[in-house]
């Protein structure tokens, strides 16, 4: 790899290390004579870098929340809690239509659990909401962190390259991803990947004077950076002297150089010997833990992010310095217009740890509940809130869906058996359930314009469900009615057509939320995938109309009579659930049929057993 200065001509060169893939070319960074020689924190006396290293102390004390300009442009009457501010503010793209987005990604060294759940999927209904309810077009961008020390320190334990523990976590990830049905990125950058756009980003940064060079690493001169008028931590201003957290973000193996400030972190970490490492103009190493963001997100979203997101634990110090690098960056007062955290998760009341034996992993969460279910348990809760995973909780959820469920399945067998050609008349209980549907209508969309509010959206659906089952249980019971000295009983006609625009309006609202899939114009369908043959589907239900129909010739030839009844039972509860059936008895001997997923039925048929 050559390095070459722009007005001195003298290169240097950097041998790749050879254990890794890094480029087919040579990798050319044009730099000027300051990104060489950075002024190091030896040329300070004892007095200057005492100073220094208290202005660290005090920061946390003094500072003040910095403000928050509103972008121009055209206000989409959404309010959104900005962490920026703390406060519900207009949301407002920067560019017509459309919104740059960046969400932290994971770190892979381990399995992904329910804490990276509670960001990823709630996040992801945001996202939903906002292309298919809204109709912003959205630019997804997130990153997958494929270099840390903790992929270092967990590579070594298993003896295998950092590179390919990386992987095995990455693919495992998105696996996971894909299990609870949460909508892949538009970009995906990997840091591994991005190391030259890392180099440069440091360089700039420190062209700018906003960092400097010490034994082989870069750090961020945040004393520089708050003497030009620009604010450090914006997001917790508060959390600038915990120490336990600063240390987190600097990683373990953070290589030991001096630095002019106890709060200047680090942009470029030296690698010690064995360690993963990339050529620099400063020596082999490797990006720091917060540039990655900066650097990649602003090579694919450019000078401003719309949206920035993530878990509620990285706002300090990932989030501030990661604005802090960028501000710098592009020497501006906000690279973020609006950041947005997931609140933390709980399980059964207490923080998920291995050392308490509650961790669970995504693979574990979905072997006990379905990513519907799940997904269901999420929209009752406000994405930036804190939430408590447990048996209870789920349950909760669980009944939820299936009040839905058995709505859909309502509405359906009603389509079934009822005639369009009967008398679709509005009468008064027409009236008054279309007056309820209108009202939740704009109830649903007031809840989304206010941050989002799915809980809301929720409940109000749910209601809307018991007026239109109260109209239709109207609608199936007889009723006397007297005509002068006679009376005779007739059923009421039911209006097919708004009980069928409720339905498509309630699948719609969950179609937005991610919990339908597909085309369906009803109802939650199923969760498997399409595509089979026709032979493939009906297989199985032929397989077990066979076995059905040759148990009860069986016997009818030994009229053994009495069994017909058990065999009958046997079909609906062993049978069918496999397949995807649910069969129900009805007063009057007529049963209904509903289609659900086999993995819910079953789980139904253990919990009966």
């Amino acid at each position: 790899a050559v390095v070459s200065t722009q007005s001195t001509g003298a290169h240097f060169h950097f041998p790749l290390p050879h254990t890794l893939k890094f480029t087919n070319k040579p990798i050319s960074y044009i730099l000027s004579p300051s990104f060489i020689h950075s002024p190091s924190t030896h040329s300070l006396n004892k007095q200057q870098r005492k100073t220094q290293f208290n202005f660290g102390g005090m920061a946390s004390a003094e500072k003040k929340k910095a403000p928050w300009v509103q972008p121009e442009g055209v206000n989409s009457n959404i309010l959104v809690n900005n962490n920026l501010t703390r406060s519900l503010v207009p949301f407002i793209p920067s560019t017509p239509n459309l919104i740059k987005w960046y969400i932290c990604g994971p770190t892979v060294y381990d399995s992904s659990h329910l804490g990276h759940a509670r960001t990823y999927l709630a996040f992801d209904i945001l996202r939903r909401i906002m292309t298919d309810y809204f109709r912003f077009n959205v630019s997804w961008v997130m990153n997958i962190t494929d270099i840390d020390d903790k992929i270092i320190l967990r590579a070594r334990e298993r003896n295998i390259p950092f590179n390919e523990l990386a992987r095995k976590y990455e693919l495992e990830f998105m696996e996971d991803m894909q299990a609870l049905r949460v909508l892949p990125p538009d970009t995906l950058t990997r840091v591994t990947e991005y190391v030259p756009e890392v180099v440069m980003f440091v360089h700039k940064i420190i062209e700018r004077g906003y960092g400097y060079e010490s034994n082989g690493s870069v750090y961020f001169d945040t004393a520089a950076f708050q003497n030009k008028d620009h604010s450090y931590a914006k997001l917790q201003p508060g959390q600038v002297g915990d120490a336990k957290l600063f240390a987190e973000g600097e990683g373990i193996l953070t290589a030991g150089g001096e630095k002019r400030n106890a709060i200047d972190f680090a942009l470029w970490k030296k690698s010690k010997e064995g360690e993963p490492s990339w050529p620099s103009p400063w020596g082999d190493g490797r990006p720091g833990w917060h540039i990655e963001c900066s650097a990649m997100a602003s090579d694919i979203l450019g000078e401003v992010v719309d949206i920035h997101s993530g878990g509620v634990d990285l706002q300090f110090p990932h989030h501030d310095n990661e604005i802090a690098q960028s501000e710098a960056y592009f020497d501006s007062q906000q690279w973020v217009n609006y950041f947005l955290h997931s609140g933390h998760l709980d399980i059964e009341g207490l923080k998920m740890s291995k050392s308490l034996k509650n961790f669970i992993t995504i693979r574990e969460a979905l072997k006990t509940y379905s990513a519907r279910q799940i997904r269901m348990f999420f929209l009752q809760h406000r994405y930036d809130r804190g939430m408590n995973y447990s048996k209870d909780a789920m349950d909760l959820a669980r009944d939820k869906e299936k009040q839905f469920q058995e709505f859909f399945h309502t509405v359906k067998a009603l389509l079934r058996e009822t005639s369009a050609n009967t008398s679709q008349h509005w009468g008064p209980s027409e009236k008054e359930l279309n007056k309820d549907f209108l009202k939740t209508r704009n109830e649903v969309d007031a809840a989304l314009r206010d941050n989002f509010d799915t809980p809301t959206v929720v409940n109000k659906l749910g209601e809307l469900v018991r007026s239109t089952h109260k109209y239709i249980n109207s609608r199936n019971e007889p009723i006397t009615k007297s005509y002068g000295s006679s009376s005779r009983t007739i059923t009421l006609n039911l209006s097919t057509f708004l009980v069928l625009s409720i339905a498509q309006y309630i699948t719609f609202i969950f179609k937005v939320f991610g919990l339908v899939e597909g085309w369906n114009d009803i109802g939650f369908g199923l969760e498997e995938g399409g595509g089979a043959s026709k032979e493939e589907i009906l297989t199985p239900m032929l397989n077990g109309f066979g076995h059905f129909r040759d148990e009860v010739r069986e016997s009818a030839i030994k009229k053994d009579f009495s069994r017909v009844l058990s065999i009958g039972v046997g079909v609906r509860d062993e049978v069918l659930p496999p397949l995807g059936v649910r069969l129900e008895d009805r007063p009057g001997g007529v049963a209904v049929w509903k289609l659900e997923s086999p993995e819910d039925l079953m789980r139904e048929v253990a919990l009966k057993k």
